[in-house]
């Protein structure tokens, strides 16, 4: 289906739809916690060395 296609925007709408039910991806706590703590140790290191 090009972007010629009667049914284009009706196929777009529907995608979105799709891609908006999904809702966004949240970063579980510990996983943000685990980010935060390896780059203060990198900047720690590169501090002290």
């Amino acid at each position: 289906m090009g972007c010629c296609s009667p049914n284009f925007r009706e196929a777009v709408h529907e995608q979105e739809v799709k891609v908006n039910k999904k809702g966004s991806d949240h970063i579980p706590l510990a996983a943000k916690m685990a980010i935060v703590v390896i780059t203060a140790g990198g900047w720690l290191a590169a501090y002290l060395l």
